[in-house]
């Protein structure tokens, strides 16, 4: 069995507007030979354990529409989907939501010696969450069981994934050491929606 990691992106709508958040984990349990078999496992353990909390940050108005899951360290990979449909799994938080294209970002701070960190854009948060900008206690106590849920790990069929910080450019994996909120919110423009996006 060979420690891997997997990319895990999140597909949904703040109202109208689409949002992806991506995440990635690592586990020591994976098949190398089978892809499929990790990646639903990575998707079930996301479902039982985590997506509730990941729910409760979000307002009522985000809908969760589909998760897909496949291997980035090693190459190639096939991806495995798990497809809820609109509306069938929203936030829990009640209120207005802010911006449509503004949300705080949360930093991933990996352990010594790695030279990237991670963020992690934030799909939307309530406007009563913010003062002048500055996430509010609350949330930022949802935020936090939910990092901290995929940061001791999730487990699935003898996997456990532990969220970790994926490079790119590196090709490396990391584990995270902490995480930390940006003070304000911010934009970004590389979670639109892409062509052809459901």
């Amino acid at each position: 069995m060979a420690n891997r990691c997997y990319q895990l992106s999140l597909e949904g709508c703040l109202s109208a507007s689409y949002r992806q958040t991506i995440l990635h984990f690592q586990s020591g349990g994976t098949n190398d030979n089978d892809t499929v078999a990790a990646g639903e496992s990575l998707l079930a353990a996301f479902d039982a354990s985590a997506k509730a909390q990941f729910l409760g940050t979000l307002p009522t108005s985000y809908s969760l529409v589909r998760m897909t899951a496949r291997r980035v360290a090693l190459l190639p990979s096939a991806g495995t989907c798990k497809y809820y449909g609109f509306a069938a799994q929203t936030g829990t938080r009640s209120g207005t939501a802010a911006g449509q294209q503004t949300s705080p970002s949360l930093f991933l701070v990996p352990t010594m010696g790695t030279k990237s960190g991670g963020r992690i854009f934030w799909p939307g948060i309530l406007q009563s969450d913010l003062s002048q900008s500055d996430p509010g206690s609350s949330f930022m106590s949802a935020v936090n069981t939910f990092i901290g849920t995929l940061m001791t790990g999730i487990t699935n069929a003898g996997m456990t994934w532990t969220l970790c910080v994926y490079s790119r450019k590196l090709q490396t994996f990391s584990n995270i050491a902490s995480h930390s909120m940006s003070p304000v919110v911010g934009f970004i423009g590389r979670r639109r929606k892409p062509v052809g996006a459901v």
